[in-house]
């Protein structure tokens, strides 16, 4: 097995994936484009939707890492909370167009009526919940978080606000989607009482 043929072929798929509709790809194409023979796909991937989620999830395990990693000693945990929203957003902003497919299109089963993306996609994210989590508990521990709500729980608030904001606001401007807007209203929530959210490029959670 050679890694760099490997990720040559998931390059190939997410160029071919950015300017079309998936069903319109065939994995005679994928080969062409990565430049090796069709039979050198089936050695890293079992068919064109594994390429697809095996390209989606390429250094999965390494964002959830640098997210247990942005708890650095010293840092506030406001700041932390922002860092962790901007790391899980660059990953999934990258792989926009292979998350799009198992999100839009994953409903349907993989041939021979195997899991589908969005299952196996659903599966595999646990990692990411047990990161935010883990980073919540410590907010938890400093007093920046309530505790009456289990850190799991609050942690999947958190993802979904951010793929609320990555998917249903996309189009809206930056200034109403910002990192730090989503951090503020997570922490401070969206009553009277809330702080306004900063404005995009301005220092945000002080």
């Amino acid at each position: 097995m050679d890694p760099d043929k490997k990720q040559r072929i998931m390059q190939a798929a997410e160029r071919l994936f950015r300017m079309r509709r998936v069903h319109e790809i065939t994995l005679d194409e994928i080969a062409r484009e990565a430049d090796v023979g069709k039979g050198t796909l089936y050695l890293y991937f079992t068919d064109k939707d594994d390429l697809i989620f095996q390209a989606a999830v390429a250094g999965f395990d390494r964002m959830c890492l640098t997210v247990r990693e942005n708890a650095a000693p010293g840092v506030a945990f406001r700041q932390t909370l922002l860092r962790t929203c901007e790391t899980i957003s660059g990953f999934f902003q990258q792989r926009r167009p292979l998350f799009r497919i198992i999100l839009s299109e994953g409903d349907r089963d993989m041939e021979g009526g195997g899991v589908g993306l969005r299952q196996r996609w659903r599966e595999r994210r646990r990692p990411m919940t047990e990161a935010v989590a883990a980073i919540l508990s410590q907010g938890m521990a400093s007093g920046d978080v309530r505790k009456d709500v289990p850190a799991e729980v609050l942690a999947e608030y958190l993802l979904g606000i951010l793929r609320t904001r990555s998917w249903e606001l996309q189009d809206r401007p930056e200034a109403e989607r910002s990192l730090a807007g989503v951090a503020d209203i997570f922490m401070n929530g969206a009553g009277p009482g809330a702080r306004a959210t900063p404005a995009a490029g301005k220092p945000a959670l002080a």
